[in-house]
């Protein structure tokens, strides 16, 4: 059915018709404010120390209980017969202010998950780095949800320890260049490229941004292990569908705004450069010119550093990935002290930037129509170059 549903995107007469039908639901959705005393029954989905994330099922709100989906950070330091841990069901009571939990009173159920892979992926992890800066940035650079947000927020690079598209592609360009050496048919190796970053999903916590790439990645394995053309954009369009369908509160979270706006002009970008040198170099740029409008609009401030540090840092990330899985894997001592010296070098590079402060605007106006010119100057180069390297026919 899904895979007939995109076919069916593909024909431009049915494209209307069909967005309508899809958007239906949307006019059924009523937003509840939560600003108030609540009970939730959810998944813990992140533990670091007393800090969590749970994502809702239900909520009891005005006397009753009511599907609910959506994500919330608490902290919660009281002690527990039933240990708290990542994958847990659990009753939390307290009182909701603007998406941060403030919990009162957490109840665990005494059941297993496979996400408890996470906490053990955490405890090793923490056994082997002693160094808390260190373990701090290699967790986030894996598994996402930085503490420390300080130094990369002054710089702009914050979204490189928030696990997203960009490190979803990193881990299956990883998987996809070890498994190439062992499995040389082509389908067997998309289905193993498809369920182990499936898998990855479990260490993230299921975030939109991951979730969005994980998605978009394992449809399109799908259409090339039965040879099917379909466009990027409307598997990207389609996705993003189903995830507002299952949480629609996504659409307001900004985590959820600048991940398709950013896929969305990476792929738009993508399809209008040849060479693959200069493919690696637009992916930021374009990343930047998509979120660029989003995060002025919700941060009121943008670090232009940012997008000079982005390119020289992402191959760095590769690497810090790689450590961390590294240290959760071997017990070498010597795999553990070069992820802490390499962890910490990144953070004292960084931190060599942050006498540049983030540029704060008073009004949007200006910034917002300097940002379309420059967006409209940026498609028009796209096009045109595309349309120089186009055949004469």
């Amino acid at each position: 059915m899904f895979l007939f549903l995109l076919k069916l995107l593909e024909e431009d007469k049915l494209k209307v018709f069909l967005i309508a039908i899809l958007l239906f639901p949307a006019l059924l959705y009523i937003p509840i404010n939560l600003n108030s005393e609540v009970g939730i029954l959810g998944k813990i989905i992140d533990k670091r120390g007393n800090y969590y994330t749970v994502f809702s099922k239900k909520i009891y709100y005005e006397n009753q209980w009511q599907n609910y989906r959506n994500y919330y950070k608490f902290y919660y330091g009281e002690f527990s017969t039933v240990p708290i841990t990542t994958g847990k069901n659990v009753y939390i009571y307290g009182t909701i202010e603007n998406d941060f939990l403030r919990a009162e009173y957490v109840a665990p159920a005494n059941n297993n998950s496979i996400m408890k892979i996470k906490d053990l992926a955490t405890n090793r992890l923490s056994e082997n780095i002693q160094n808390n800066e260190a373990l701090d940035i290699l967790t986030s650079s894996f598994m996402g949800n930085i503490r420390d947000k300080e130094v990369f927020q002054k710089t702009g690079t914050l979204h490189l320890f928030a696990v997203s598209g960009m490190h979803v592609y990193i881990i299956y360009s990883m998987i996809s260049f070890f498994l190439n050496f062992f499995i040389l048919k082509r389908n067997l190796r998309l289905i193993l490229y498809s369920t182990i970053i499936t898998f990855y999903l479990v260490f993230t916590g299921f975030t939109p941004s991951s979730v969005r790439a994980v998605l978009l990645l394992v449809t399109l394995n799908l259409f090339r292990l039965f040879d099917v053309p379909v466009s990027s954009f409307n598997i990207l369009g389609l996705i993003g569908y189903l995830n507002l369908l299952l949480i629609p509160n996504n659409l307001m979270n900004v985590s959820f705004q600048m991940s398709y706006a950013a896929t969305f002009m990476i792929l738009f970008t993508m399809n209008h450069v040849e060479y693959q040198y200069f493919k690696a170099l637009s992916v930021p740029i374009a990343a930047y010119v998509g979120i660029f409008p989003i995060a002025l609009i919700h941060f009121g401030e943008i670090s232009l550093i940012g997008l000079f540090i982005t390119p020289i840092l992402t191959p760095a990330i590769s690497l810090l990935i790689l450590c961390s899985v590294l240290s959760i894997l071997l017990p070498f001592n010597f795999v553990h002290s070069f992820s802490t010296f390499f962890a910490l070098s990144i953070k004292n590079f960084v931190n060599l930037f942050t006498f540049y402060e983030p540029i704060e605007f008073s009004s949007l106006f200006i910034p917002l129509f300097l940002w379309s010119l420059i967006f409209l100057l940026y498609v028009w180069l796209l096009q045109v170059k595309k349309r120089k390297k186009a055949p004469i026919k």
